[in-house]
């Protein structure tokens, strides 16, 4: 039987299983880390893990979920209210976009070590749809204001939102793109995305 711990164990040993967990699923990926290792290097019973997780998945998702809201931050504070929008601009925030999540060691693992599938199969549905529903949240903003500034073409936001996302995925076929050729490839398709989605103004500042 799991020992009982107090409110304040229960707050340090969950803090220890998220950085037991962030340390290990960087070096090791979701399916090389099992709840032993993590209960081991948390220095707690297995039993114990289900108290404060439901599964390594659900640790993981959690990490995964922090990792994006940081990401989310840095991109949303390089678009400040106040900062002009260009095509060059909405070119940049693709790409760091991008970068930002391709470079991300946990999010890594999961597109191209190819473990997205298992969070699938395991999560709960409504810990997915909270994930789809915050990026959506926070990229609607972001494709609302250009298309306030009247740069951005008035196709339905949700749709760009999602045009964003299947850049990302891209990334799950690094391998079949070839990988000689895929940060080219990549760099291509940011561009020629970027020129599709901005109006061309004249120097009144009307569209053409």
């Amino acid at each position: 039987m799991p020992k009982k711990f107090n409110e304040q164990e229960k707050q340090w040993i969950r803090q220890k299983l998220l950085e037991e967990g962030k340390r290990s699923f960087e070096a090791f990926g979701l399916r090389k880390t099992s709840v032993e290792d993590l209960t081991k290097a948390s220095g707690i019973a297995q039993g114990s893990f289900y108290m404060f997780f439901g599964s390594k998945e659900e640790l993981f998702y959690e990490l995964l979920l922090t990792e994006e809201a940081v990401i989310r931050d840095k991109l949303l504070q390089s678009i400040g209210e106040d900062q002009a929008v260009t095509k060059e601009s909405i070119r940049r925030f693709i790409m760091e976009s991008f970068r930002l999540m391709s470079e991300n060691a946990l999010i890594r693992n999961m597109f191209f070590e190819g473990e997205l599938e298992q969070l699938v199969r395991k999560l709960p549905k409504e810990l997915l749809e909270r994930n789809f529903t915050e990026d959506q949240d926070a990229m609607m903003h972001v494709v609302r204001k250009w298309q306030k500034a009247g740069i951005l073409k008035e196709t339905r936001p949700e749709l760009i939102v999602s045009m964003f996302r299947a850049l990302v995925l891209l990334s799950l076929h690094k391998k079949e793109i070839g990988e000689a050729v895929y940060s080219d490839t990549i760099a291509l398709l940011v561009n020629v995305l970027a020129e599709g989605l901005f109006v061309n103004v004249t120097k009144e500042g009307n569209p053409l």
